[in-house]
């Protein structure tokens, strides 16, 4: 049996989240933080982590997006 070979990926980056509702709001706020830089936001949207990310990582591709909400 050939043993599985792991695809090491060209390139990662690390960021840590947190997201909460308050109470009597609809909408979601957060907290986003680059592991490697250690530069961070809050976030008033959820757009804004995708934003947040994007200018670290390049654009994302939205299509991987469509399972997220």
């Amino acid at each position: 049996m050939e043993p599985k070979r792991r695809l090491k990926p060209a390139h990662t980056d690390s960021f840590l989240i947190r997201i909460w509702r308050e109470e009597g709001q609809a909408g979601w706020k957060g907290w986003i933080q680059h592991t490697r830089s250690g530069e961070s936001a809050l976030v008033r949207e959820l757009e804004e982590l995708w934003a947040f990310i994007e200018r670290r990582t390049g654009k994302l591709d939205t299509t991987a997006r469509k399972g997220l909400k």
